[in-house]
């Protein structure tokens, strides 16, 4: 018999079960130090699977042992006393929604001007009714490359490359900087003591034309699946 996956949740990041709800025989089960554990995978499980942001990954072999991916020495054993639950119990609104602010963007901290040349496109501001049209016709392989966080039917951001084809508007990025395709600071000088005032570590920070920004968490955004957009599409119209 194949080993079984095992995964493992930080707390910060149980909101991506969102993503795998459709998953069949998928269980999880909350422990004491907040961390969601997750059973019933195959060795090699489907690509949905693969995306969830695991601090770790074991196979348990059928003596309750954990090894992690790749290795052959056990590091440890199944927690006991976990109460699994199918993921559809446990997360029933777990939806990636409500991931970018509502509140006014602050002040520029510097100002944008026009770039003598244009950058390649690395985020869009569209629609979540353009997003879900696109989702559900694109090709696995070109959702599987996107990212998404929603702040209401008219507000989504989406960040990859390519970029889907739909209406919206373009950013580039500079390093956790979003700013509007054809804008970005006076100099290098300016974007690095920007990037040092606002210290925006892991998350990135979203640039409007008019220069207002506001922080977007990395944690925030999920992988642009199908079902993922189709749950955010009920939550948000639900």
């Amino acid at each position: 018999m194949s080993p079984e996956l095992i995964l493992v949740l930080p707390a910060a990041r149980h909101a991506a079960l969102a993503t795998v709800r459709d998953q069949p025989g998928l269980h999880c089960a909350l422990a004491p130090d907040g961390r969601l554990w997750l059973r019933g995978l195959p060795p090699e499980p489907p690509l949905p699977v693969q995306q969830l942001p695991a601090e770790a990954r074991y196979h348990l072999d059928a003596a309750g042992r954990l090894f992690p991916v790749g290795r052959a020495t056990p590091t440890g054993q199944l927690p006991a006393g976990l109460a699994w639950q199918p993921v559809r119990t446990f997360a029933p609104l777990g939806l990636p929604v409500a991931a970018l602010p509502s509140l006014v963007p602050a002040p520029a901290p510097a100002a944008l001007v026009p770039l003598p040349e244009a950058r390649p496109g690395a985020a869009i501001l569209t629609t979540l009714a353009a997003l879900q049209q696109y989702a559900e016709t694109a090709p696995a392989i070109r959702l599987e490359r996107l990212r998404f966080a929603v702040a209401g039917p008219r507000r989504v951001l989406v960040l990859g490359t390519p970029l889907p084809p739909v209406p919206g508007l373009e950013l580039w990025q500079h390093g956790q900087l979003l700013l509007p395709a054809g804008l970005g600071f006076e100099s290098e000088l300016v974007a690095a003591l920007v990037v040092q005032q606002l210290s925006p570590g892991t998350d990135f920070v979203l640039f409007g034309p008019d220069g207002g920004w506001e922080r977007v968490a990395e944690t925030n955004l999920v992988p642009a699946t199908r079902s993922a957009v189709r749950l955010t599409v009920a939550a948000v119209h639900g």
